[in-house]
C-alpha cells in the first residue's frame, strides 16, 4: 500500500493518526509502495520500496575466488578467512529448554502463549545474528574485490546429507550467493559463479593435476605431479 513518512511517523491509509517508526537507515530516493508485515515475536516491520540511482563503488583492480564451508563459513583465494559463527549450535542449548518448556504447556493457555513467544524470539536472535554476519561479509567482499568467482552449489541436493543437513542450513550459503549477487549487481562488481561439477576441491591450484581419491575428510593433501602441500578449503578457493 501507499504511504509517507514525516517527523518519524508513519502515514498509511485507513489510520487517522501517524504511526511512530524507528528507522534503521536514512530513506534515500522516491518512495513507492509499504510492505508491512508481523513477526511471530509480534514486531510489525515496515518495507518501504524505493526508486533510486545506487553509485557504483571505486574499482580496486582485484579479483578473488571464494570457497565456502563449515569450519570457516567464507575462504578466499588470498587466504583470508571469514568465521562460521554457528548461531543454530550457539543458541542450541537455550533453545532446546524453552521447546521442552512449551511441551509441557497446555496448548491454548497463557502460559502456552508465553512461552512460545520465548521460542519465537530465540528463533529470531538466531535469524538476525545469521543475517547480520551474510550482509557484512557479502558487502566486504564487493568493496574490495572488483570480481568474485564462487561455486555454483547445489544447495538443495546437499541438505539431503542427514549428517550435514543442519550445519548447511545453519551456514546459509544460499542466501550468501544471493546477497553477493545484487550487491555486485548494484554497485558495478562481477560475480562469477563456475560449474558446481568442476573438481576445485580435488585440482591442485598450481599444475591443475587431479587428485582423485581425495575425501571429505582430508583436510590436507599434497599435489602428486609437483609436491605443494594444499589446504583443502584455500585450494579450492
Amino acid at each position: 500500500q501507499s504511504g509517507s513518512i514525516s517527523d518519524g511517523l508513519l502515514h498509511i491509509p485507513k489510520f487517522k493518526d501517524g504511526i511512530k517508526i524507528k528507522l534503521h537507515c536514512d530513506i534515500v530516493g522516491k518512495v513507492g509502495k509499504m510492505s508491512i508485515t508481523k513477526t511471530p515475536t509480534g514486531k510489525y516491520y515496515v518495507s518501504i520500496f524505493t526508486e533510486q540511482i545506487i553509485d557504483e563503488l571505486p574499482k580496486t583492480g582485484k579479483q578473488v575466488g571464494i570457497d565456502l564451508g563449515l569450519k570457516d563459513f567464507v575462504i578466499t583465494s588470498d587466504n583470508k578467512k571469514f568465521k562460521n559463527n554457528r548461531y543454530t549450535k550457539k543458541y542450541a542449548k537455550q533453545l532446546k529448554k524453552a521447546q521442552q518448556h512449551l511441551s509441557r504447556k497446555q496448548k491454548g493457555s497463557n502460559g502456552f502463549e508465553k512461552q512460545k513467544l520465548k521460542v519465537a524470539k530465540i528463533h529470531e536472535k538466531i535469524a538476525s545474528c545469521r543475517l547480520d554476519t551474510l550482509h557484512k561479509v557479502s558487502i566486504e567482499l564487493v568493496r574490495n574485490y572488483d570480481l568474485i568467482s564462487v561455486e555454483d552449489l547445489n544447495v538443495k541436493g546437499m541438505i539431503k546429507n542427514h549428517k550435514l543437513s543442519k550445519h548447511i542450513a545453519d551456514a546459509s550459503w544460499g542466501n550468501f550467493v544471493t546477497l553477493l549477487q545484487y550487491k555486485c549487481d548494484w554497485y558495478g562488481k562481477e560475480l562469477v559463479k563456475v560449474n558446481r561439477f568442476y573438481p576445485s576441491s580435488k585440482a591442485c591450484s598450481e599444475c591443475g593435476w587431479i587428485n582423485q581419491g581425495l575425501k571429505l575428510s582430508d583436510r590436507e593433501w599434497t599435489c602428486n605431479s609437483c609436491g605443494v602441500v594444499h589446504d583443502r578449503d584455500w585450494n579450492a578457493s
